[in-house]
This record gives structure tokens, sequence and C-alpha cells, in this order.
């Protein structure tokens, strides 16, 4: 039976063809589209994710994403340090600035001012592809991240060319020149500014119109210390909002995934790649079930039973499910590999996996579940007539 049901589907090339293509449409559409929605989203709390060192963050109660926040003030970041949980807390300023690019233009950057003392909130070791975060320490130093060294902050050479930034380099911010120190790894922004790590007071001084308050406050607990509870504490103490690290994240989220148009968006893409892969598959399975009518009517008159018919059809079905499936995953995979090094996210995760292999093999079942009918009522005597 099994024998059989792959030969027929095999045998008439262009509807098989047509079908696989139909199911690996909607395959690669929902996997490419659900990939880069889901990169788009981590963009969202990249900072939070490259910042371990800290178990919470601590901010003001109105804060719904990362860039609209108030500032706090060193009054605040006393009162979280004097908290029995609180094993340190430093301040974190982020601070949205214009950077002269190399080639002249104006270029919005996003600032990291880390703490002078500790640097925490820096690049962690293994983040860092040149450089250290203690080069900080020197006078008008900042850390680039790679991404915007190959890409927004590129030098002109004199024959017209370009290169990456490198370290040695150096940029005017706020007036000042400040040299490249070193270089890392960093989570893009949602709006894909080049992130840009320096101590706070160098920060404070190039953006006097920021005065010398900070956006968040970063502590660490101590050994044994319950984060929720420590969060309860500080929000009590302090009247700003105390989050865990994975709390943040999933506030963040939340904002952009209720609060903006990235779901009907994205929605709508995977909702076309699900209805035009239905609509191909569909539609070319019952041509196929129809062009090959007598077939099933001769092995209806040879005593084949109907259960057995519907065994060949999801036979079928399941085959090309597994082929259109895994040709679209591989086109996502390939575009996925294609976008390494530029600014648009693109995380393929198992759990996208399983959801586009689930809508492919509904695609797939329902195509023959509609064809199923045809097979069902054929005559056998079919086979007799001319």
């Amino acid at each position: 039976m099994i024998r059989t049901a792959i030969t027929m589907l095999v045998g008439d090339r262009t509807k098989f063809l047509g079908i696989v293509f139909g199911l690996a449409f909607a395959s690669l559409l929902i996997t490419q589209q659900a990939s880069i929605f889901r990169g788009i989203l981590v963009l969202t709390y990249g900072h939070v994710t490259d910042s371990p060192q800290a178990d919470i963050w601590v901010g003001d109660p109105g804060m719904q994403e990362m860039d609209t926040t108030e500032l706090v003030n060193e009054r605040e970041l006393q009162t979280v340090r004097a908290q029995p949980a609180v094993a340190w807390a430093v301040p974190l300023a982020r601070r949205l600035l214009l950077a002269r690019r190399p080639a002249g233009e104006l270029l919005p950057v996003m600032v990291m001012g880390i703490d002078d003392a500790t640097l925490i909130g820096a690049p962690l070791p293994g983040a860092m592809l040149e450089g250290a975060a203690e080069d900080l320490r020197a006078p008008y130093s900042m850390i680039v991240d790679q991404r915007s060294t190959e890409s927004r902050l590129r030098v002109p050479l004199p024959d017209g060319g370009t290169r990456t930034l490198r370290v040695g380099d150096t940029m005017l911010i706020g007036g000042a020149s400040i040299t490249v120190a070193g270089i890392c790894r960093s989570t893009s922004t949602l709006m894909l500014y080049p992130t840009l790590y320096m101590r706070r007071s160098q920060a404070r001084s190039l953006d006097a119109a920021g005065g010398s308050g900070f956006n968040y406050i970063l502590a660490g607990l101590v050994p044994g210390a319950d984060g929720d509870e420590a969060c309860r504490d500080i929000s009590q103490a302090t009247g700003l909002t105390a989050r865990t690290r994975s709390a943040l994240s999933d506030h963040v989220l939340k904002y952009y995934l209720t609060q903006t148009g990235l779901v009907p968006n994205f929605g709508i893409a995977v909702l076309l790649g699900f209805v035009v892969g239905a609509a191909i598959a569909g539609q070319t399975f019952s041509q196929f079930v129809y062009d090959n009518r007598r077939t099933f009517a001769a092995l209806k008159a040879m005593g084949m039973r109907d259960q057995h018919l519907a065994g060949m059809l999801l036979v079928q079905a399941l085959i090309a499910a597994g082929l259109g499936f895994g040709l679209g995953v591989g086109g996502a995979v390939a575009f996925g590999a294609a976008l390494q090094g530029t600014d648009l996210g693109f995380r393929l995760e198992p759990a996208l996996l399983i959801l586009a292999a689930v809508a492919v093999l509904t695609l797939s079942l329902g195509a023959a579940l509609f064809s199923l009918r045809s097979v069902l009522r054929v005559d056998p005597a079919l086979v007799f007539r001319s």
C-alpha cells in the first residue's frame, strides 16, 4: 500500500512538485517571518540581557520600554544600597546623543554611561573582541559595538572606499573627540542606534542638558536573597519600580506585543503564507486525486477497503509535508545566514520550527481530507469505462 501510494504521488511529477512547492512556500514564509519577528523582539530588551551582573533593575514606575523613562537620582540610589538584600547598586545612564561620523555626517548613538568606580554595565570579557572594560578609565575613551564599526561608523578612505572603525580611531560626540578603546559584541537597539559604552561622568560631560540623573539603578543581591521579595522592598522604600532581569525583559516584551503594531504586521505575513500554501496545496492535491480516480477505482475493484485508501492519502500527505517543511526551513536558514552581520534581526528557535511543522502538517492533512471524500465515493466500475 505504501509503495503504491508513493508511486502514485511521484508518478505525476507536475502535481507532486506543485503540492510540495505550496507547502514549502508556506513553511518558508512562516519560518522566515516568525524568526524575524522573534529577532526584533529580542532587540527590545537586548541591553538587559547584555548586563547579566545585575540581578535587579530599578527605574521609573511608568516605564514601558527601555528608552522612555524619567531620571532617578543619587538619593534613590543610596536608598537602594541601604536595603538588606542588596549587595551593591550602581547607576546606569542611557543617553541618546549626536555623534559626527568619520565621514562628517551626524548620527544618533546610544551612549551607555556606566558606573565610574566599578565599571558594572560594561561588556563582559567574553563579549570583548578588542580591548577591555578597564580601558574605559582612560580619559575620553569608549567601547563600540562591532556591528556599528562595520556598518554605520565606517571610516572613509582617500581613494573613496571605506574601512571598519578600529581601536585608536576617534569620533566627535558633544563637541569632544572620543577615542575608540575597544570593540565588543552587543545586542542592537530596536532603532539600530550604534551602542557606545563609556564612564557615566564622561557621558554626562557630553550632554549638559541631561543633568546628573540617570535612567536605571542596577543592583546585585546578597547570596541567598529572594529576588522578588527584594524588589518589593526596594519599590516600597524608593517609590520606584524594581524588577528582576527576567521580569523586566517580560515587561518590555509585553509592551511591544500589546501596544505596538508588530504582532498584526507579522501576523498578516504569516497568515498570508498559510493561506497561499493552503490554496496551492489544496487545489493541486484535489486535482491529483481527480486525475488518479481511475487508479483508485481499480484498487477498489481489487478489494481494497476505504480505510486503506484513506491510509494511502495519509502517506502521500505526510511525504509531501515532510519535503515541503524541509525545503521551506532550508530556505529560511539560508535567508538567516545571509543576514548574518546585518542589522535585521533573525532568530530561529526550536519553538518556531515546531510552529512551522504543525502549520505545514495541518495544510497537508487538510488537503488530503478535503480530497478524501472524492476517493471514497469513486465508483469501482469506473475502471471498466472508456
